[in-house]
């Protein structure tokens, strides 16, 4: 089988939808499947230097997106006319029109949908990022086949288009990287060899993990005051370290109302043997989004026996089961004495999470994908 997946604009810089392109890409050749990925390419967005996903730059990017690579989609569908393709991300179903019937599509969230149509008051959106996600949605629906990550999206996904269920399955995400927990020596001394991006860290420092991006549904401000609470109310003398983009100039406002400022450690681009070491040794993981899609954080933190503690929602409570403490986000004072009680007994919760991450193998993804290629296939 020919297999064709369709990657993200790399400029635009998610990563976690880069790294697992870059997963797929290293474990589907290994299933004996001839794999190829595809992406957007920036030509008119080289224009804009630095290219940034807002401005002038932004709509340039959109040219590559929209107008030229939906050009080479058809090109290669009529090169490879038995080959079945692979939207890697829901955004990209408006590329479904210039692609085959042979097509599966992974959908991750459907947040920004959901924003669109007024379902969070916390993020609103113009009426151009309405109309797109209108757009993301109506393709969506045509979909031949969909791959859900996890339970709560794809009841999402039912709820707001005319998919029938035999339509839409779910495959959970395996791991991108082989996460184990490393022994406390070995970790430190991997994070001192990194300079400046455990300079901060001095071995043995206790301190708190908050891993993600700056999206409003990551709730950085909840974290921040919990932090904070755990601090003042429960005498936590550890650190917080925040894994993802820098603090935005909000949050920023609030660590200095609260005084965190000389307790935070703000870390960019870590790479995965490094994020396998700061798991290894934080006290634990606090993971208070108010939404995700899966939380692919909450399965490394576990894989590498750090304690996590997590907001009480779908898709949190159904990806770390019962190996998770869990809180209520809209209330940090009572979420820190959770955490602050929780810690005391964290080794029995590491344990737990090592066994609920082996639901999420990348094995079991895989053959979810192999079966749904199979089904596309069919009629060809």
């Amino acid at each position: 089988m020919k297999l064709i997946l369709v990657g993200n604009f790399a400029p635009d810089a998610q990563q976690s939808m880069l790294r697992y392109a870059q997963l797929l890409l290293r474990e589907l050749p290994l299933r004996e499947l001839c794999t190829t990925l595809v992406a957007p390419r920036p030509h008119f967005a080289r224009l804009c230097r630095p290219y940034r996903y807002s401005g002038w730059p932004k709509l340039l990017g959109y040219l590559d997106k929209f107008v030229l690579f939906p050009r080479e989609l058809r090109r290669l569908a009529r090169r490879e006319p038995g080959a079945v393709f692979h939207l890697l991300d829901h955004a990209n179903a408006v590329y479904l029109p210039h692609l085959p019937a042979r097509t599966v599509i992974t959908c991750h969230d459907l947040l920004q949908i959901r924003a669109a149509l007024g379902e969070f008051p916390q993020q609103r959106l113009g009426r151009s990022g309405r109309r797109y996600q209108e757009w993301i949605l109506r393709n969506l629906a045509r979909a031949p086949l969909t791959a859900c990550v996890s339970w709560k999206t794809r009841r999402d996904l039912l709820r707001l288009t005319p998919l029938s269920p035999a339509r839409v399955t779910v495959v959970p995400l395996g791991l991108n990287h082989d996460y184990r927990r490393l022994d406390p020596g070995v970790a430190w001394s991997r994070l001192a060899g990194q300079g400046p991006v455990a300079a901060p860290l001095a071995p043995g420092d206790p301190f708190l993990l908050n891993v993600g991006g700056g999206q409003w549904y990551k709730n950085r401000p909840g974290l921040l005051r919990i932090f904070a609470a755990l601090r003042t109310q429960h005498r936590y003398q550890g650190r917080l370290v925040v894994v993802g983009k820098p603090l935005s100039a909000v949050e920023t406002a609030i660590a200095d109302e609260l005084s965190l400022t000389p307790h935070l450690v703000s870390l960019q681009n870590v790479p995965n043997p490094i994020l396998e070491a700061l798991y290894s040794v934080a006290d634990g993981l606090v993971f208070p989004s108010w939404e995700e899609g899966l939380g692919w954080p909450l399965l490394e933190a576990q894989a590498c026996g750090c304690p996590v503690f997590t907001s009480a929602r779908a898709p949190m409570t159904e990806v770390a089961g019962e190996a998770a403490v869990y809180f209520d986000p809209a209330d940090p004072a009572a979420a820190a004495q959770i955490v602050a009680a929780a810690l005391r007994n964290s080794p029995s919760l590491a344990e737990a999470g090592y066994e609920n991450v082996q639901r999420f193998t990348t094995t079991a993804m895989i053959d979810g994908y192999i079966e749904l290629y199979g089904k596309v296939a069919a009629p060809a």
